[in-house]
């Protein structure tokens, strides 16, 4: 089963710590993406740029500057292969705790997966 751990949050949430904060955030950040991938459970990840610098296409096809959601906009994206539910529950745990932030945690619907 593949399930997606989502980051929602500004830039500024994360960056404006005490430089220790963020130090340390950012460590256990490299550590938890090595242990995934030592387990071979990270597919894939990305960080995306600064919410300050996304655009949105509405229906009318208009690009306008801004998110979808300004309040908690994405901020980054793992998505893991898991043998269950609960695993997935698990790592978003670790993950919210690592990095004081919480993380939503969504099934990779199967007909979407790629061999």
């Amino acid at each position: 089963m593949r399930y997606m751990l989502l980051l929602h949050g500004k830039a500024a949430e994360f960056h404006q710590r005490d430089a220790e904060r963020l130090e340390e955030a950012l460590g256990f950040l490299v550590r938890f993406e090595d242990d995934l991938a030592a387990r071979s459970e990270l597919e894939w990840t990305e960080v995306l740029d600064a919410e300050t610098q996304a655009e949105v296409v509405g229906l009318d096809r208009e690009v306008r500057r801004g998110t979808a959601n300004a309040d908690a906009p994405l901020a980054r994206v793992w998505v893991v292969r898991v043998p269950e539910q609960a695993r997935a529950w698990e790592l978003a745990g670790v993950l919210a705790e690592g990095i004081g932030m919480p993380i939503e945690v969504r099934e990779c619907l199967p007909g979407a997966q790629r061999p």
